[in-house]
C-alpha cells in the first residue's frame, strides 16, 4: 500500500518532464521543417528570372586587386532626425491610426475611370512624381491625413496658396498639413492638428 502511494507521489515528477521533452521535440521538428521550407523558398527566389544559363568557363579577373563596385549601398537611416521625431510623435499620439512614411500620391489617389487615353496617362505620371512625408490612415487603412515637412527656408510656404498636392488631397477629402521642420507641434497639439477639431 505504501509503495502505491510512493508511485502516485512520484508519477508527476516523471510524467511532467516526459511530456515537456515530447513537446520540445515536436517544436524542434516543426521549426526544422519550417526552416527547410524557408531555405527552399529563398533558393528558388535566387534563381535567375532569365532562365538557366549554360556553364561558362570562369574568366580570371582582368586586373588583380580590383573589385567590382557595389551596385547599391544601404542608407544609414530610413528617416532623417526631424522625420524620426515626427514619426514618433504621430505614432504615440495617434495609437488608433497607422502611420506610414514617404508615400507616393499614386498610392493615395487614383484617376477617375471616366478619364481615358493620354490624359489619364499624363495624370498618372504627375501623381507618380509627388510624394508626401507621412500618411495617417485609420484602422481600415483609409488615408485621413497627409503631412509634408518643409525645410527651414520655407516657412512662408505654410501660408502661401495651396500647391498641387494640397489641391489634389483636399479634393479627395484627405487633410494635408505642411509643417516646418524647425517648429514641430507639441505632443498635446498633434491629435487636434492632424485630425482637426
Amino acid at each position: 500500500m505504501v509503495a502505491i502511494w510512493y508511485l502516485l507521489v512520484l508519477a508527476p515528477f516523471v510524467a511532467i518532464p516526459l511530456l515537456w521533452w515530447n513537446y520540445r521535440r515536436k517544436i524542434r521538428q516543426r521549426e526544422s521543417a519550417s526552416g527547410a521550407r524557408w531555405e527552399r523558398l529563398v533558393n528558388s527566389a535566387k534563381v535567375d528570372p532569365a532562365g538557366p544559363r549554360e556553364a561558362m568557363p570562369s574568366a580570371a579577373p582582368a586586373v588583380a586587386g580590383v573589385t567590382a563596385a557595389p551596385r547599391y549601398a544601404r542608407r544609414a537611416r530610413a528617416l532623417d532626425p526631424a522625420e524620426t521625431v515626427v514619426y514618433y510623435l504621430l505614432k504615440n499620439e495617434l495609437p488608433d491610426h497607422e502611420v506610414m512614411s514617404h508615400v507616393g500620391l499614386a498610392n493615395l489617389l487614383e484617376v477617375p475611370a471616366a478619364i481615358v487615353g493620354s490624359e489619364r496617362d499624363q495624370r498618372l505620371r504627375v501623381l507618380a512624381q509627388h510624394t508626401v512625408d507621412f500618411v495617417i490612415c485609420n484602422k481600415a487603412m483609409q488615408p485621413v491625413a497627409a503631412i509634408d515637412l518643409l525645410e527651414h527656408e520655407a516657412p512662408a510656404a505654410l501660408t502661401s496658396a495651396p500647391d498641387f498636392k494640397t489641391q489634389c488631397l483636399a479634393h479627395t477629402g484627405i487633410r494635408h498639413l505642411r509643417l516646418s521642420r524647425t517648429a514641430l507641434p507639441k505632443r498635446h497639439e498633434v491629435r487636434a492638428l492632424v485630425l482637426g477639431g
